[in-house]
């Protein structure tokens, strides 16, 4: 398993040398504009980005013919893979919360509490994104799992968008009974609740497709 983990890093160090200067860019143009939301974007497109990486690297070099004829599972190969991906969320996620923190001590606005809990939704929509494009990469390939990316990515935005204009109106709330802040904390809590099963699931599912595929 480390052998496997220090090859998924080998793959992607470059990569994290441009990730930081970056994340650096993104730091500055974030005080610029006085928010917080470029930062928040890194831990989504750098997670999502670096999984799509690793599999198109593995397919250019040939890595699938050569690992399954190393002493290793397939099981082993895929749940190598899972890790490194949530250990890069995590890792750029405390990133960013490093910079998100500095940002505020050096501007005082906005509230640290908030800005995590922005932060840990982002985390969270990161992982569940991962957890449903693995099987899908692994079944059809990294070229064509691109495109179901961008339609879950789409949909989330629209979902994102209809709240943000349901919030604040009042009157169209009081008709439907909706308190969507009560809506996004039971989601929030709710996803949060089912994401071991959900990982489970997806890693399962990703197993059993490499299982059968041959190389």
């Amino acid at each position: 398993m480390t052998g496997l983990l220090k090859k998924e890093f080998y793959l992607l160090e470059s990569q994290m040398k441009s990730w930081l200067i970056v994340m650096f860019f993104m730091f500055l143009y974030s005080c610029l504009m006085k928010g917080n939301s470029f930062l928040y974007m890194l831990i989504a497109l750098i997670g999502i980005m670096s999984t799509m990486t690793v599999f198109s690297l593995d397919k250019a070099c040939g890595f699938d013919t050569y690992a399954i004829s190393l002493p290793l599972t397939r099981k082993e190969i895929v749940r190598a893979r899972y890790l490194f991906a949530f250990l890069i969320d995590i890792g750029i996620s405390f990133l960013c919360c490093l910079l998100i923190l500095l940002r505020y001590l050096l501007m005082k606005d906005g509230s640290m509490g908030e800005n995590i809990h922005s932060l840990l939704q982002i985390l969270l929509v990161t992982i569940w994104m991962q957890l449903l494009l693995f099987p899908v990469i692994y079944k059809v390939g990294v070229e064509k799992a691109r495109f179901v990316y961008m339609a879950v990515f789409l949909c989330l935005s629209m979902a994102l968008i209809g709240l943000s204009q349901l919030d604040g109106k009042e009157a169209v709330l009081s008709k439907i009974q909706l308190d969507v802040e009560k809506v996004v904390y039971l989601g929030e809590g709710a996803a949060l609740l089912l994401l071991a099963a959900g990982s489970f699931l997806s890693l399962r599912l990703s197993v059993r497709i490499y299982e059968k595929k041959e190389f």
